[in-house]
């Protein structure tokens, strides 16, 4: 207990003395996380947390947006190169998030949730910044060790949800829309869209911000509500979606309808509506302009958009549209070829 200081002017004040003050409140710190939970100034209905659009949305947000963010945040990401990737921090949360067609704006907010990194200085759980593969009763799987494999690992797990509540109406542990099932806070949550069942298969709890039920000492998947409105509007995000999707293996927006092989998966992806499909094995018939793999005869095997291979002493080529060679002479030494950086290199 704090005391006041006082200063005995007359002898009456001695017998009158100082009342104490009152403590400041102590932090509360989340049972799941360990991160100090922030003052909830707005709550949110635990059956409809965000929109649909909120995590499969942002197709306009550049690495560059999120760059500036991270900067504005004081974020230890913000000087950030993942070893792994040898990219930075911004480019993998836009590229791994859009591969997966979601939100890098949610990708931030789950970060934040889970390790605090968007908005500390320092680098402490930068190997699971979103806590993908750390379940709450053991530590974190080593294959999503790094913050680029969490990042990826989290943005695949959310379309593999959403995915499965498109085809199959339910997820891998059973959350569906308009069915009411009980969290581990517990709170009986009846979803009201996909998202929100999404959610809390990701996290199965309510957690301190939400208008109903919740515990308190949790911040739930609620908290990934809190931190997203919080960020929709502290920066300028593009308001406008562009006239096709970001791709991260383009490293481009590419027009409506065009087709991409992802480099991450080999999987198609057709962009409608400025948005990417969920990945098929097979190629659409109705690409507007397609990036294929380029199959290489040095290599023996297909590459992904934007591969530089070394054909001869003399000859650097760049997988480009259409799985055709581009002659690249500077990639050797640049790294850079006509379709700009080179996502792999193959030297002789």
């Amino acid at each position: 207990m704090k005391l006041r200081l006082c200063v005995l002017l007359v002898p009456a004040l001695l017998a009158a003395g100082c009342g104490p003050l009152e403590d400041a409140p102590e932090p509360v710190v989340d049972e799941l996380t360990g991160q100090v939970l922030q003052e909830a100034t707005t709550k949110y209905d635990m059956h409809r947390l965000l929109e649909d659009s909120d995590v499969t949305g942002g197709q306009a947000i550049t690495p560059a947006n999120v760059q500036a963010f991270l900067q504005q945040q004081g974020s230890y990401l913000a000087g950030y190169t993942d070893p792994a990737y040898g990219k930075t921090a911004a480019t993998l949360i836009v590229e791994r998030s859009r591969a997966s067609n979601i939100s890098p704006l949610y990708m931030l907010a789950r970060i934040q949730g889970e390790s605090s990194l968007i908005q500390s200085g320092t680098s402490t759980n930068l190997s699971k910044a979103t806590g993908c593969g750390c379940p709450d009763s053991s530590g974190c799987d080593a294959q999503y060790v790094g913050f680029g494999k969490q990042v990826e690992c989290a943005a695949k797990k959310m379309r593999g949800y959403l995915t499965d509540l498109e085809t199959s109406g339910t997820t891998v542990s059973g959350w569906k829309v308009g069915v009411t099932k009980s969290t581990l806070d517990p709170c009986s949550v009846k979803p009201a869209n996909k998202v929100t069942a999404a959610l809390y298969t990701y996290t199965p709890w309510v957690g301190a911000y939400a208008i109903q039920c919740g515990r308190t000492t949790v911040g739930g998947s609620s908290l990934m509500a809190s931190i997203y409105n919080r960020y929709a509007t502290a920066y300028p995000w593009p308001s406008s979606t562009p006239a096709g999707c970001y791709s991260g293996t383009v490293d481009a927006t590419v027009p409506e309808a065009s087709c991409v092989q992802s480099s991450s998966d080999a999987l198609w992806r057709q962009c409608l509506s400025g948005v990417f499909t969920a990945g098929s094995t097979a190629k659409p018939t109705n690409c507007n302009v397609s990036f294929p793999y380029c199959q290489s005869t040095r290599l023996g095997r297909g590459v992904a958009t934007r591969t530089c291979v070394q054909a001869s002493s003399t000859l650097w080529q760049q997988c480009g549209a259409e799985g055709v060679w581009r002659d690249a002479p500077g990639a050797g030494t640049s790294g850079v070829g006509p379709m700009g950086a080179c996502y792999q290199v193959y030297a002789l």
